[in-house]
């Protein structure tokens, strides 16, 4: 048997327990009350039945609701990776290993704000011993990013309605990543001429000190002439537009300026505005790092999650498409410092960082990336960039994924 009751979570929990225990309070005042009355003023033998079913009655629902809590067992279910405003199923289990029927069994749901649920009623079941029931909860997801899914507070009662007991080994929270889009940008021409420059000039720069070292030591380029099917990301043009053929860069690995964009993109608590913020940022960085391997332009990203620095080298569109499942179950909780340190130790040019934070511990921050390259951070629209300094260039991310620059 399967009941949906009224939806019940956070400050509803507690009031609908208190309801509940003012309920039984009062039902067994009266009982006693019409007991007394017919013990002592109307008929003593059924008041004497009325006081047996007082006492027993629910002493027994509760031995049996107690024995009853000890056997159920639930389990948890839901995807690991869901796509962006796709519906999916957390699977709820039951089952008892008693002896005994099971008479309710009351839960509901708790999903973060990332999810959305299609009916966010309580459930109310019963449990026969051997035959386990699996109830489908339907979400949505509704922002990209790590979210969590949870049970909220169950709990067993009796068929009399009186007992109500809490079950104490629920499953662990799960965390189920949404999966960001990849947009097209609108007006980000200027940050990606900005960035591609900075790239040729020092891939220039590089070109030229090459000719000062032999082909043992590493610090330049060698080159090869072209041969059908090598990729073009390897060609040098300017090399080539001197000798009048193409040239192949054997050592790209070694020595090309890769970008690194870095999010700074943890909160202590998520409201539904920072969360779309959050996704604002996350998938304007992956639609950028598009922009810049489609222009066959080589680039780091760098996030963190469980309080450590991550860092996926992006060299071609599939690539980016496989960093968007990795950012789809990061919580961007970092060791304590807003951004990796270690991409210093690389040749980056450029340092895009993108931040829902743009406040004074940024902006100290920065100043250790000053001297290092080219330094742009951007932030969602309605945020305010005041506090900020130490940056090349500020710009602005809409909902719509129009790029705007701010005033330096």
């Amino acid at each position: 048997m399967l009941m949906y009751g009224d939806a019940m979570g956070g400050k509803n929990t507690k009031l609908h327990a208190v309801l509940m225990y003012l309920k039984l309070a009062a039902a067994l005042i009266l009982m006693a009350v019409m007991a007394y009355a017919f013990t002592f003023h109307l008929d003593g033998d059924i008041g004497v039945v009325i006081w047996s079913f007082l006492i027993i009655a629910p002493l027994l629902s509760f031995l049996l609701t107690f024995r009853g809590r000890k056997n159920v067992h639930v389990t948890l279910e839901a995807p690991t990776y869901v796509a962006k405003g796709k519906g999916f199923a957390a699977t709820v289990r039951l089952g008892s290993d008693g002896k005994l029927p099971v008479p309710f069994v009351r839960f509901g749901m708790q999903p973060s704000p990332c999810f959305s649920q299609s009916d966010a009623r309580m459930v109310q079941c019963s449990l026969m011993p051997g035959e386990p029931l699996e109830i489908r909860q339907s979400m949505t997801a509704a922002y990209a990013g790590c979210g969590r899914l949870a049970m909220d507070t169950a709990e067993i009662s009796d068929y009399l309605g009186l007992i109500h007991l809490t079950i104490r080994e629920l499953p662990e929270s799960l965390t189920v990543g949404v999966i960001p889009e990849i947009p097209s940008l609108t007006d980000a021409g200027v940050m990606l001429h900005a960035v591609s420059d900075i790239v040729a000039t020092q891939d220039e720069d590089e070109e030229e000190s090459s000719a000062a070292f032999s082909s043992v030591s590493m610090p330049g380029y060698i080159h090869r002439d072209y041969v059908p099917g090598d990729n073009l990301r390897r060609i040098n043009w300017k090399l080539s537009a001197k000798r009048q053929k193409l040239m192949v860069r054997m050592d790209e690995a070694a020595a090309t300026v890769r970008p690194s964009v870095i999010l700074d993109l943890c909160n202590s608590e998520y409201t539904e505005q920072q969360l779309k913020m959050r996704e604002t940022l996350m998938e304007g960085a992956l639609g950028f790092l598009m922009l810049l391997v489609r222009q066959g332009i080589a680039c780091s990203l760098r996030f963190a999650s469980e309080c450590s620095w991550k860092c996926i080298v992006l060299e071609n569109e599939d690539a980016v498409r496989a960093a968007a499942v990795e950012l789809a179950t990061a919580d961007f909780r970092h060791d304590g410092c807003r951004l990796d340190r270690s991409a210093l130790q690389e040749k980056a040019g450029a340092f895009l960082v993108y931040t829902v934070n743009p406040d004074a511990e940024l902006a100290q921050t920065f100043s250790q990336f000053q001297g290092k390259g080219y330094l742009c951070c951007v932030i969602p629209e309605k945020l305010n960039a005041d506090a900020l300094s130490h940056t090349d260039a500020v710009w602005t991310l809409s909902e719509d994924f129009t790029m705007t620059a701010q005033q330096k």
